[in-house]
C-alpha cells in the first residue's frame, strides 16, 4: 500500500521500499524541498512533543470540559468497521486512537518524529497496535483508494498547502469513504491570529475549509462545534 512515488516531485518513477527510522517508523519525508511552513512546524512540535500529551490534556480540561468529550464530538462522526484500514492525519502523540472502536488497523501519520515517539510509548502503554509514519500530509505516500477512514483533527490551515492536504486524504481514501475534517472556526482564527487568518481571503459567511473542498463530494456537512472554536466537516468521495 505504500507508494514512494507519491512522497516527492524529485524522486525516480519506480516506487521503491520505503525506509524506517530508529524508532521503527515509516520515513516517508521528503529527502529535500520541504515547504519552510511545515519545516518550521516540524521543528516546533519536536520541542513541545515531551509535554504536549499532559498541557493539552489540561487545556481540553479547562476550556472544553474534559478530554474524552472533546474528541468524541469529532470521532463519534466516523463510520469505522472491525478489520477497517483507518488513517489520521497528524497523529500526534495517539490520543485519538485509543478512542476508536476495536479490530481496526491503524496508521498515524505526523511530521514530527518526536510526537511519534509519544505515540509509540502511549501505545505500548495501551496494548495497542499501530503503523506510524513520519511524513508530510501534502505528500502521503500511499496509494489511492488505500483506506476505508481517513480524518484529521486541527492543524489543517497550518500546513504549507492546506488544499493540497485535502485532496491528498480524499486521494487515498476509498470510493464511498467518508472523510472528517477539523480545526478552529474561521472566527476563531481572527480572534486569535488576525494578521494571518485564512478567513480574510475568502467571503466570510463561507467558511474558508468549504472553499478548498473538491466539487462533487457527497453528504457535505459543516457544524461549528466547541463553543463556535472549531468546525466539524464530514463528507463522503464519490
Amino acid at each position: 500500500m505504500f507508494d514512494s512515488t507519491r512522497i516527492s516531485e524529485y524522486t525516480q518513477p519506480e516506487s521503491y521500499p520505503l525506509p524506517r527510522t530508529e524508532d521503527g517508523f515509516v520515513h516517508a519525508v521528503r529527502p529535500q524541498g520541504m515547504e519552510l511552513t511545515n519545516a518550521r512546524a516540524m521543528a516546533l512540535a519536536d520541542k513541545l512533543a515531551r509535554f504536549h500529551a499532559f498541557a493539552y490534556r489540561l487545556y481540553l480540561k479547562l476550556r472544553f470540559g474534559g478530554e474524552i468529550h472533546y474528541r468524541w464530538t469529532f470521532l463519534s462522526e466516523l463510520n469505522i468497521r472491525r478489520g477497517d484500514r483507518v488513517l489520521e492525519i497528524s497523529v500526534g502523540t495517539g490520543a485519538n486512537l485509543p478512542i476508536l472502536p476495536a479490530g481496526t488497523q491503524l496508521y498515524g501519520l505526523d511530521l514530527s518524529q518526536a510526537m511519534l515517539r509519544q505515540a509509540a510509548r502511549h501505545l505500548k502503554e495501551w496494548g495497542m497496535e499501530a503503523e506510524l509514519i513520519h511524513g508530510e500530509a501534502e505528500h502521503l505516500p500511499f496509494r489511492s483508494e488505500s483506506f476505508d477512514c481517513v480524518y484529521h483533527v486541527g492543524g489543517l490551515a497550518d500546513f504549507s498547502d492546506p488544499s493540497k492536504a485535502l485532496r491528498e486524504m480524499i486521494r487515498v481514501a476509498k470510493s464511498g469513504t467518508k472523510l472528517l475534517i477539523a480545526d478552529e472556526t474561521d472566527r476563531h482564527k481572527r480572534e486569535r491570529r488576525p494578521r494571518i487568518s485564512l478567513a480574510k481571503k475568502t467571503d466570510p459567511q463561507r467558511p474558508y475549509i468549504l472553499t478548498m473542498l473538491p466539487a462533487g463530494m457527497l453528504d457535505v456537512q459543516y457544524e461549528e462545534v466547541c463553543k463556535g472554536a472549531m468546525y466539524r466537516l464530514t463528507f463522503r468521495k464519490p
